[in-house]
């Protein structure tokens, strides 16, 4: 895949706008697009180091050298870690429901056999 494919897809997959990417980079919309489109090619190290971090992956899977990206662990806002502990701490109707409403399979029967 190439590197434009990868930011673009690794933005999609956090859910981040092209405006959330450019306000985190100090950068313009403009050129976030432009980095996904592939007209900027050369970006400084400064950046692609910046850009992984806003994408939470490493340089190297942002440049195509890595197949996983690996390098950032995932973090979880307070709002996602209090919903983490609730869904934990539940009885186990409130998480069936729970995994029929956000449609999760495979974690309705985990929710029914825990």
């Amino acid at each position: 895949m190439a590197v434009q494919d990868i930011i673009k897809s690794r933005r999609k997959y956090l859910q981040l706008t092209l405006k959330d990417v450019a306000d985190k980079l100090g950068v313009s919309e403009g050129t976030v697009s432009r980095y996904e489109s592939g007209d900027i090619q050369n970006m400084g190290i400064d950046k692609i180091a910046a850009l992984a971090k806003v994408l939470r992956c490493s340089p190297g899977y942002l440049m195509g050298w890595e197949d996983e990206p690996e390098g950032q662990p995932e973090q979880f806002s307070l709002l996602e870690k209090e919903i983490i502990y609730r869904y934990r701490t539940a009885p186990e109707g409130i998480k069936e429901s729970v995994c029929k409403l956000l449609d999760v399979k495979g974690a309705q029967e985990e929710a029914l056999n825990a």
